[in-house]
Parts: C-alpha cells; sequence; structure tokens
C-alpha cells in the first residue's frame, strides 16, 4: 500500500470525486410536473392531502350509488333484438324474395334469354402451334430486291450530327464561316475558365506517408 500524501488517496480504491460522479443523477423534471411535493417514483402518498374530516364521515347512499362502476347491458340488447321476419328493412343481409315471385310462370322469351348465347359456326379456337402456318407455294417463291428493301429497318438521317468518327473529331457540324471567325475580347473573357477563390484548400490525399505526417 502507497500512503495517502496531501489528500490523494491510493491507486487501489476510487477517489470522492469518482464516488459523487457514479451517483445517478436526480431527475429535476418532478419539481414541474407535480402539484405538490410529496409526490415522487415509487411513492404511494395521494397527490392531493386528504384532510382528516374527510377521512371520517360515513358516504351517503347517493355517494355508494354514483361510486359503482358502470354495468354492461349489450348482452340484454342483442337478446332483445327483433327476429328476422319477411318485412325487414332494406338493410337486412339476407336478400327476400316475393311469394309472387316464386309461383309466377315463365314466359317463352325468358327461356330464350336464359339460354347462353352459342358460338358462331366459323369460330376458331386458340391454335395449339403458336408459329405461323406458311403454306408451301409460300415457301418456294423467291424473293424480289423490292422485298427485301421493305423488310429493311428505316434508317432516320439527320444533317444535325455526323456519323461515328475518331473522338477527337467533332459531333456537331462546324460551318465554314465558323471556323474563319476571329473570336472577340468578350469571347475569349467567357472561355476562360473559372479560378479557384485565395482560401481554396485542396483536398487532402487518403494515405498519408510518414514523411508527411512527420512534417506537418
Amino acid at each position: 500500500m502507497i500512503p495517502e500524501k496531501h489528500g490523494i488517496q491510493s491507486r487501489f480504491g476510487p477517489s470522492d470525486r469518482i464516488l459523487e460522479l457514479a451517483r445517478p443523477k436526480t431527475s429535476k423534471s418532478i419539481w414541474a410536473t407535480t402539484p405538490c411535493d410529496k409526490l415522487s417514483w415509487r411513492n404511494q402518498d395521494p397527490i392531493w392531502p386528504v384532510s382528516a374530516a374527510a377521512l371520517g364521515p360515513v358516504p351517503s347512499a347517493r355517494i355508494q350509488y354514483l361510486a359503482k362502476h358502470k354495468r354492461d347491458f349489450s348482452a340484454w340488447e342483442d337478446g332483445r333484438r327483433p327476429p328476422h321476419t319477411s318485412q325487414c328493412d332494406g338493410n337486412c343481409p339476407i336478400w327476400h324474395v316475393d311469394p309472387r315471385v316464386k309461383t309466377a310462370v315463365i314466359t317463352p322469351r325468358l327461356l330464350q334469354l336464359s339460354k347462353p348465347r352459342l358460338k358462331h359456326p366459323d369460330f376458331q379456337g386458340d391454335r395449339e402451334i403458336v408459329a405461323s402456318v406458311i403454306s408451301f407455294a409460300s415457301r418456294g417463291t423467291p424473293v424480289s430486291q423490292r422485298l427485301v428493301q421493305l423488310s429493311l429497318p428505316r434508317m432516320k438521317e439527320s444533317n444535325i450530327c455526323c456519323g461515328f468518327g475518331r473522338p477527337e473529331q467533332s459531333i456537331w457540324t462546324v460551318s465554314r464561316a465558323a471556323r474563319r471567325a476571329t473570336a472577340s475580347a468578350r469571347l475569349d473573357m467567357l472561355a476562360t475558365p473559372k479560378q479557384l477563390s485565395a482560401d481554396y484548400v485542396p483536398p487532402r490525399e487518403p494515405e498519408w506517408t510518414r514523411t508527411k505526417t512527420l512534417s506537418t
């Protein structure tokens, strides 16, 4: 053990300052959110103080009646609902059929309309083979130059852009007058790239060498 000198404790035990900082912080929000000083966490005391006069008297019959919980009458309401009848309103989930409709005589016209519509005699269903059926005569017919020309995709020519060439070549067509023109002072000024600010600091390299670290 090292003897304590000048108020310094041993290194094997915490100091008074460490013990003070290790204590949990007292919540100050209870002062602003509670109406009295007695209410705190895990405290069973009432919020408002109850006087001795309020603890002594006997409650009246009216107070005892008001203190009772409200009874649930929903079970009685379900039992009191009227049974289902044929004279229910329009909100009834059951569709009511008039007895006169059940005994009605079906006319020949209704029987005709109730029959499903028949398919056309020339109707053909879906083919099992998806490929188009090509006749033998079409296979042996020679293809003309006109059909070959029509089968090619249409190429949309544009006079704005030039064809593909070398990367250094210009894509846009430059007129001869533009190539012979002389740039004015205003164009030279606009063509000059914008200079960096005097306070601009370039980004540092992601990897620092040992020499640069020691020099800094």
